[in-house]
């Protein structure tokens, strides 16, 4: 029988956060994480903010930023895919001593451990240069959740994703994001004119597509889950040629052979075994072990 899964994802939401330039860096208040998060519309991400008391190199490649004074302490991950930014919106770099905001997906599974911590998809670090940056959502009016913010949108206005893709002003709506400002209109609702704005998602890769599709599209054989063979290999970039009763499936120096209604397929030059029989469970459509998924995902650069 064919089955579809569904993720249940626990959503925290928060409302704006202001970021704003401060003359001294003494005088700046360091916010507990229990005081960044706020209930507000239906902002899906959390903020938490501190001084960068030191950054880690660990061995996976990733650096490890630890905060602590004496109310609370956390720490959070980084790497060279991490979004960050100066409260003027131009892209710079972490360092110890540093004060910043990191905004965190409150829908994504963390480990709960003490001291927390964290992988924020964006981090904002504070200067003393005039900048402001609220986290929002607009409706198709660009005014947002709270009803008291109406956002102009220029042709200057610089709008991406975590990926760093270019999108048009539609794509902001209903989500969640970060708008860079300066200039506030004395009115309301309140009239900004944003530098920047960054949709809090990103394309998804090429392995989390190919997982996404098996989420929704298997059936489950002796136990075992079969996988749409043709879709879940192209979606990772192997290219698929059928052989009448299965299909050979190759990128670059690596090719496998499937074949109908026998566990033994070719890897290269060896043969190996599934644990289950390839088949059509659908017209025009054979189904494979998930565990063949694995094997492709091991290739994909």
């Amino acid at each position: 029988m064919k089955k579809t899964t569904a993720l249940l994802l626990a959503t925290t939401m928060v409302g704006s956060i202001m970021l704003t330039p401060v003359a001294k860096a003494e005088n700046v208040e360091v916010i507990s994480v229990e005081e960044s998060e706020k209930e507000v519309g239906n902002v899906n991400f959390i903020s938490v903010t501190g001084t960068i008391t030191k950054i880690t190199e660990e061995s996976t490649g990733n650096f490890f930023a630890t905060i602590k004074n004496e109310d609370e302490e956390f720490g959070f991950y980084f790497n060279d895919e991490t979004r960050i930014f100066d409260n003027t919106g131009k892209v710079t770099e972490l360092k110890e001593g540093l004060k910043f905001t990191a905004f965190v997906d409150a829908r994504k599974p963390m480990i709960l451990i003490y001291p927390p911590r964290y992988s924020p998809e964006v981090i904002i670090v504070q200067t003393e240069e005039a900048g402001t940056v609220a986290l929002e959502q607009f409706d198709e009016k660009f005014l947002n959740k709270k009803k008291d913010t109406v956002i102009n949108i220029s042709d200057d206005t610089v709008i991406e994703d975590l990926s760093g893709k270019s999108l048009k002003k539609e794509a902001i709506v209903d989500k969640d994001v970060l708008i860079f400002y300066e200039v506030v209109l004395e009115s309301y609702p309140m009239q900004i004119g944003p530098s920047k704005i960054i949709v809090l998602e990103k394309e998804p890769t090429a392995i989390e597509k190919a997982y996404a599709i098996v989420e929704k599209d298997f059936y489950e054989v002796n136990g075992e889950m079969m996988i749409p063979l043709r879709l879940v290999a192209e979606t990772l970039g192997y290219k698929v040629d059928s052989t009448g009763t299965g299909a050979i499936v190759s990128k670059g120096n690596v090719s496998f052979t499937i074949t109908r209604g026998t566990t033994i397929y070719g890897y290269n030059k060896a043969l190996r075994q599934f644990k289950e029989t390839p088949e059509l469970l659908e017209q025009y459509k054979t189904y494979v072990p998930y565990e063949f998924l694995q094997l492709l995902v091991e290739h994909v650069n």
